[in-house]
């Protein structure tokens, strides 16, 4: 009867010698061998809670993993703990050169050279003192443009009252996208929405 390595992120059977998972190159030096006796024997044990490695931004990814899923952060040094359970949404805010990030934790908030943020934004002319206020609702993100001289831009469109957001948008604090080029004074973040179940 054969061995092998199952992955515990994409369930691929491995050689038993494999350390990497050949299709999502997950780590498999904690995994056990096993044969299909055993691995029908364990879906008949009652499961352990799983173990995760939560990133900063919120996301769940598998104890396994060394690179976040969704924002791309290296987890390798995070501890994996027992997986709560808990249901909810993570909205993050991370700038388009991976050198910040910042979760939205409260109902709503304002962020601005003067508000919320204020301590990577106060580097950035174009962004105002109070720029725009971001707001969830029902697991839902929305902005609200506050500005009355730089703006702020979705996907390079200017925004006037409020819009949703969605996972992967980009937002412009105070500049646009021009001839592939972002303004120096300007603040560019990506839109992370982590459903976390």
């Amino acid at each position: 009867m054969s061995k092998y390595r199952i992955c515990p992120d994409c369930g691929l059977h491995n050689p038993p010698s494999r350390i990497e998972c050949s299709e999502c190159e997950a780590d498999l030096t904690a995994v056990p061998v096993v044969d299909e006796n055993t691995e029908q024997s364990n879906k008949l044990t009652p499961a352990k809670k799983a173990m995760i490695r939560q990133c900063g931004c919120g996301a769940k990814n598998p104890a396994a993993a060394r690179k976040c899923a969704v924002c791309g952060e290296d987890i390798s040094d995070v501890i994996p703990s027992e997986d709560t359970g808990e249901q909810g949404v993570h909205f993050t805010l991370a700038a388009v050169d991976g050198s910040y990030a910042f979760e939205l934790t409260e109902p709503e908030i304002t962020v601005g050279r003067e508000q919320e943020m204020s301590g990577y934004l106060s580097g950035k002319p174009f962004v105002s003192r109070v720029h725009a206020k971001f707001e969830e609702e029902a697991g839902k993100i929305f902005i609200t443009n506050l500005s009355t001289t730089n703006f702020t831009y979705v996907n390079n469109i200017k925004i006037s009252g409020r819009q949703e957001l969605s996972d992967g948008d980009e937002i412009g604090l105070g500049g646009c996208v021009s001839g592939g080029s972002r303004q120096d004074g300007a603040a560019y973040f990506i839109v992370r929405i982590c459903p976390c179940s």
